[in-house]
Protein backbone atom coordinates (compact mmCIF):
# COMPACT_ATOMS: atom_id res chain seq x y z
CA UNK A 1 0.00 0.00 0.00
CA UNK A 2 1.31 3.12 -1.00
CA UNK A 3 1.91 5.82 1.78
CA UNK A 4 -0.25 8.79 2.19
CA UNK A 5 1.11 11.59 0.46
CA UNK A 6 -0.41 14.67 0.76
CA UNK A 7 -0.34 17.99 -1.13
CA UNK A 8 -0.67 20.92 0.60
CA UNK A 9 -2.14 23.01 -2.53
CA UNK A 10 -4.49 20.14 -2.38
CA UNK A 11 -5.55 20.40 1.59
CA UNK A 12 -5.88 23.98 1.04
CA UNK A 13 -8.19 23.29 -2.13
CA UNK A 14 -10.42 20.53 0.08
CA UNK A 15 -10.15 23.64 3.08
CA UNK A 16 -11.43 25.82 0.44
CA UNK A 17 -14.46 24.36 -1.29
CA UNK A 18 -15.40 23.24 2.14
CA UNK A 19 -15.31 26.95 3.13
CA UNK A 20 -17.79 27.81 0.31
CA UNK A 21 -20.29 25.32 1.03
CA UNK A 22 -19.69 22.39 -1.79
CA UNK A 23 -20.97 19.29 -0.60
CA UNK A 24 -23.14 20.97 1.81
CA UNK A 25 -26.57 22.23 2.29
CA UNK A 26 -30.13 20.55 0.90
CA UNK A 27 -32.67 21.80 -1.93
CA UNK A 28 -31.98 25.47 -3.71
CA UNK A 29 -29.07 25.37 -1.16
CA UNK A 30 -27.14 22.17 -1.81
CA UNK A 31 -23.55 22.95 -3.75
CA UNK A 32 -21.92 19.67 -5.64
CA UNK A 33 -18.53 19.18 -4.83
CA UNK A 34 -17.59 18.99 -8.45
CA UNK A 35 -19.27 21.59 -10.95
CA UNK A 36 -18.31 21.23 -14.80
CA UNK A 37 -16.09 23.62 -15.20
CA UNK A 38 -13.64 21.70 -12.23
CA UNK A 39 -13.20 19.19 -14.55
CA UNK A 40 -11.08 18.40 -17.90
CA UNK A 41 -14.18 16.08 -19.15
CA UNK A 42 -16.73 17.57 -21.20
CA UNK A 43 -19.81 18.25 -18.34
CA UNK A 44 -23.08 19.01 -18.56
CA UNK A 45 -25.28 21.32 -16.57
CA UNK A 46 -28.93 21.45 -16.64
CA UNK A 47 -30.10 24.26 -18.92
CA UNK A 48 -33.03 25.28 -16.18
CA UNK A 49 -33.92 24.47 -12.50
CA UNK A 50 -34.13 21.04 -11.43
CA UNK A 51 -37.68 20.35 -11.20
CA UNK A 52 -37.42 19.09 -7.43
CA UNK A 53 -34.41 21.18 -6.40
CA UNK A 54 -35.08 24.55 -8.40
CA UNK A 55 -31.59 24.83 -8.48
CA UNK A 56 -29.26 24.28 -11.51
CA UNK A 57 -27.75 20.67 -11.80
CA UNK A 58 -24.16 19.94 -12.55
CA UNK A 59 -22.96 16.69 -14.39
CA UNK A 60 -20.13 15.02 -15.26
CA UNK A 61 -21.43 12.59 -18.57
CA UNK A 62 -24.55 12.49 -20.64
CA UNK A 63 -25.03 9.13 -18.82
CA UNK A 64 -25.38 11.18 -15.57
CA UNK A 65 -27.85 13.54 -16.93
CA UNK A 66 -29.76 10.80 -18.29
CA UNK A 67 -29.97 8.77 -15.05
CA UNK A 68 -31.29 12.42 -13.59
CA UNK A 69 -33.91 12.44 -15.39
CA UNK A 70 -35.52 9.00 -14.12
CA UNK A 71 -34.70 10.68 -10.24
CA UNK A 72 -36.97 13.74 -12.07
CA UNK A 73 -39.82 11.97 -13.07
CA UNK A 74 -40.19 9.87 -10.14
CA UNK A 75 -42.86 10.68 -7.35
CA UNK A 76 -40.74 9.18 -4.59
CA UNK A 77 -38.00 11.07 -5.36
CA UNK A 78 -37.81 13.80 -2.67
CA UNK A 79 -34.00 15.29 -3.00
CA UNK A 80 -31.21 14.64 -5.85
CA UNK A 81 -27.57 15.65 -4.79
CA UNK A 82 -24.96 15.51 -7.34
CA UNK A 83 -21.49 14.89 -6.92
CA UNK A 84 -21.68 14.12 -3.50
CA UNK A 85 -18.25 14.31 -1.31
CA UNK A 86 -17.10 11.46 0.95
CA UNK A 87 -15.73 13.32 3.39
CA UNK A 88 -13.19 13.67 5.77
CA UNK A 89 -10.31 12.55 3.06
CA UNK A 90 -9.03 10.79 5.76
CA UNK A 91 -11.98 8.34 6.60
CA UNK A 92 -12.09 7.08 2.50
CA UNK A 93 -8.07 6.91 3.38
CA UNK A 94 -8.70 4.75 6.19
CA UNK A 95 -10.89 2.68 4.34
CA UNK A 96 -8.99 1.95 1.20
CA UNK A 97 -6.10 1.70 3.76
CA UNK A 98 -8.23 -1.90 5.65
CA UNK A 99 -9.42 -3.08 2.19
CA UNK A 100 -5.73 -2.94 0.59
CA UNK A 101 -6.65 -1.21 -2.72
CA UNK A 102 -5.25 1.90 -4.04
CA UNK A 103 -7.10 5.22 -3.21
CA UNK A 104 -7.91 7.20 -6.15
CA UNK A 105 -5.31 10.26 -6.70
CA UNK A 106 -5.83 13.78 -8.45
CA UNK A 107 -3.64 12.64 -11.60
CA UNK A 108 -1.63 9.71 -12.21
CA UNK A 109 -0.60 7.45 -10.13
CA UNK A 110 2.04 9.41 -8.18
CA UNK A 111 -0.59 12.58 -7.82
CA UNK A 112 -2.30 13.87 -4.41
CA UNK A 113 -5.21 11.74 -2.82
CA UNK A 114 -8.67 13.21 -4.23
CA UNK A 115 -11.80 13.30 -2.40
CA UNK A 116 -14.08 10.76 -3.89
CA UNK A 117 -17.88 11.74 -4.95
CA UNK A 118 -20.82 9.48 -5.32
CA UNK A 119 -22.25 10.78 -8.42
CA UNK A 120 -26.28 10.77 -6.99
CA UNK A 121 -26.90 11.43 -3.38
CA UNK A 122 -30.59 10.29 -3.25
CA UNK A 123 -33.66 10.96 -0.77
CA UNK A 124 -36.41 8.59 -1.10
CA UNK A 125 -39.79 8.86 0.19
CA UNK A 126 -41.15 5.06 0.96
CA UNK A 127 -44.57 3.79 2.49
CA UNK A 128 -41.95 3.18 5.51
CA UNK A 129 -40.44 7.10 5.54
CA UNK A 130 -37.61 8.93 4.08
CA UNK A 131 -34.97 6.85 3.16
CA UNK A 132 -31.38 7.97 1.51
CA UNK A 133 -30.00 5.65 -1.25
CA UNK A 134 -26.65 6.53 -3.77
CA UNK A 135 -26.16 5.47 -7.26
CA UNK A 136 -23.17 5.22 -9.23
CA UNK A 137 -23.23 5.73 -12.67
CA UNK A 138 -21.30 3.98 -15.15
CA UNK A 139 -20.82 2.44 -18.40
CA UNK A 140 -20.58 -0.78 -18.72
CA UNK A 141 -17.50 -0.63 -21.33
CA UNK A 142 -16.15 1.30 -18.50
CA UNK A 143 -15.95 -1.50 -15.95
CA UNK A 144 -12.91 -3.42 -14.58
CA UNK A 145 -11.26 -4.38 -11.64
CA UNK A 146 -9.94 -0.72 -10.91
CA UNK A 147 -13.19 0.83 -10.74
CA UNK A 148 -14.91 -1.87 -8.94
CA UNK A 149 -12.09 -1.26 -5.96
CA UNK A 150 -13.35 2.44 -5.90
CA UNK A 151 -16.99 1.48 -5.60
CA UNK A 152 -15.71 -0.81 -2.65
CA UNK A 153 -14.43 2.30 -1.05
CA UNK A 154 -17.27 4.05 -1.50
CA UNK A 155 -20.18 0.89 -0.63
CA UNK A 156 -18.10 0.66 2.85
CA UNK A 157 -18.22 4.88 3.54
CA UNK A 158 -21.99 4.42 3.15
CA UNK A 159 -22.20 1.22 5.26
CA UNK A 160 -20.73 2.80 8.30
CA UNK A 161 -23.00 5.53 8.42
CA UNK A 162 -25.47 3.42 8.07
CA UNK A 163 -26.62 4.01 4.56
CA UNK A 164 -27.23 0.01 3.06
CA UNK A 165 -28.72 1.00 -0.03
CA UNK A 166 -25.97 1.61 -2.49
CA UNK A 167 -26.29 0.20 -6.47
CA UNK A 168 -24.68 0.91 -9.88
CA UNK A 169 -26.13 1.58 -12.78
CA UNK A 170 -25.05 1.55 -16.22
CA UNK A 171 -26.15 2.57 -19.58
CA UNK A 172 -28.17 -0.46 -19.67
CA UNK A 173 -30.39 0.48 -16.77
CA UNK A 174 -31.92 3.65 -18.65
CA UNK A 175 -34.58 3.52 -21.11
CA UNK A 176 -33.40 5.44 -24.28
CA UNK A 177 -37.14 6.32 -25.34
CA UNK A 178 -37.73 7.62 -22.01
CA UNK A 179 -34.74 9.57 -22.07
CA UNK A 180 -35.41 11.65 -25.41
CA UNK A 181 -38.78 12.29 -24.08
CA UNK A 182 -37.51 13.46 -21.13
CA UNK A 183 -35.31 15.67 -22.86
CA UNK A 184 -37.82 16.75 -25.43
CA UNK A 185 -39.97 18.65 -22.48
CA UNK A 186 -38.05 18.98 -19.55
CA UNK A 187 -37.96 22.69 -19.62
CA UNK A 188 -41.18 23.23 -19.77
CA UNK A 189 -42.45 21.90 -16.13
CA UNK A 190 -42.98 25.80 -15.32
CA UNK A 191 -44.07 28.97 -17.03
CA UNK A 192 -41.15 30.86 -16.12
CA UNK A 193 -39.03 33.02 -18.70
CA UNK A 194 -42.44 32.62 -21.01
CA UNK A 195 -43.95 35.77 -21.21
CA UNK A 196 -46.86 35.35 -23.14
CA UNK A 197 -48.09 31.93 -21.22
CA UNK A 198 -50.13 32.03 -18.03
CA UNK A 199 -52.25 29.62 -16.14
CA UNK A 200 -54.98 31.17 -16.96
CA UNK A 201 -54.03 30.63 -20.35
CA UNK A 202 -53.55 26.83 -19.82
CA UNK A 203 -56.68 25.93 -18.38
CA UNK A 204 -58.78 27.40 -21.01
CA UNK A 205 -56.95 26.14 -23.67
CA UNK A 206 -55.95 22.71 -22.13
CA UNK A 207 -59.48 21.57 -22.78
CA UNK A 208 -59.66 22.60 -26.61
CA UNK A 209 -56.26 20.80 -27.04
CA UNK A 210 -57.04 17.91 -25.28
CA UNK A 211 -60.52 16.94 -27.44
CA UNK A 212 -58.63 17.65 -30.50
CA UNK A 213 -55.20 15.57 -29.52
CA UNK A 214 -58.21 13.06 -29.18
CA UNK A 215 -60.08 13.74 -32.45
CA UNK A 216 -58.05 15.17 -34.96
CA UNK A 217 -55.91 12.98 -37.10
CA UNK A 218 -53.13 15.10 -37.04
CA UNK A 219 -49.17 15.58 -36.21
CA UNK A 220 -48.93 16.95 -32.94
CA UNK A 221 -46.87 20.05 -34.59
CA UNK A 222 -48.95 20.47 -37.16
CA UNK A 223 -51.88 20.47 -34.50
CA UNK A 224 -50.53 22.91 -32.40
CA UNK A 225 -49.70 25.30 -34.97
CA UNK A 226 -53.33 25.35 -36.14
CA UNK A 227 -54.70 26.05 -32.53
CA UNK A 228 -52.05 28.65 -32.34
CA UNK A 229 -53.74 30.52 -35.22
CA UNK A 230 -57.42 29.72 -33.90
CA UNK A 231 -56.64 31.10 -30.53
CA UNK A 232 -54.53 33.98 -32.25
CA UNK A 233 -51.30 33.03 -30.19
CA UNK A 234 -47.68 33.29 -30.67
CA UNK A 235 -46.32 30.24 -32.75
CA UNK A 236 -45.15 27.63 -30.41
CA UNK A 237 -47.54 28.45 -28.00
CA UNK A 238 -49.95 25.21 -27.79
CA UNK A 239 -46.93 23.16 -28.30
CA UNK A 240 -45.03 24.35 -25.30
CA UNK A 241 -48.37 24.26 -23.65
CA UNK A 242 -48.61 20.67 -24.63
CA UNK A 243 -45.34 19.72 -22.91
CA UNK A 244 -46.00 21.57 -19.69
CA UNK A 245 -49.00 18.97 -19.32
CA UNK A 246 -46.58 16.34 -20.36
CA UNK A 247 -44.45 17.37 -18.15
CA UNK A 248 -46.54 17.91 -14.84
CA UNK A 249 -48.43 14.71 -15.74
CA UNK A 250 -51.71 16.36 -16.21
CA UNK A 251 -51.69 14.53 -19.52
CA UNK A 252 -50.50 11.26 -19.29
CA UNK A 253 -48.87 9.50 -22.62
CA UNK A 254 -46.58 6.16 -22.76
CA UNK A 255 -43.45 8.04 -21.62
CA UNK A 256 -41.16 4.42 -23.22
CA UNK A 257 -42.47 5.22 -26.56
CA UNK A 258 -40.99 7.91 -28.13
CA UNK A 259 -43.12 11.07 -28.51
CA UNK A 260 -42.84 12.28 -32.57
CA UNK A 261 -44.09 15.94 -33.00
CA UNK A 262 -44.41 14.95 -36.58
CA UNK A 263 -47.31 11.79 -35.88
CA UNK A 264 -50.32 12.16 -33.86
CA UNK A 265 -50.15 12.06 -29.59
CA UNK A 266 -51.44 9.38 -27.47
CA UNK A 267 -52.45 10.95 -24.53
CA UNK A 268 -55.12 10.59 -21.84
CA UNK A 269 -56.06 12.92 -18.96
CA UNK A 270 -58.11 11.05 -16.31
CA UNK A 271 -59.44 14.12 -14.95
CA UNK A 272 -60.95 15.35 -18.32
CA UNK A 273 -62.70 11.77 -19.47
CA UNK A 274 -64.17 11.42 -15.36
CA UNK A 275 -65.58 14.79 -16.45
CA UNK A 276 -66.68 13.94 -20.03
CA UNK A 277 -68.51 10.59 -18.15
CA UNK A 278 -70.37 12.85 -16.09
CA UNK A 279 -71.79 14.93 -18.48
CA UNK A 280 -73.00 11.84 -20.74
Amino acid sequence: MAKRKRNNSTEEKIKRWIKEGRGQGEGIDYKPWLKIQDVPSKGYSTRDRGWKTKRIHHFLSDLELNYFYTLEWSSNVVEIREQYPLLPLEKTLAIAEELGVEHPRESGANGPFKVITSDFFIVLRTESGIKTCIRTIKPVDHLDVRELEKFDIEKRFYKDLGIEDWKLVTDQNIPSNFIKNMDWFYDCKTIDNRPNINMELINSVAPVLYKAVKTENLGLSTLSLKYDDLFGLNQGSCLFIVKYLLANKIWETNINAIINPSKPLEIYDLKAEAHELLEE
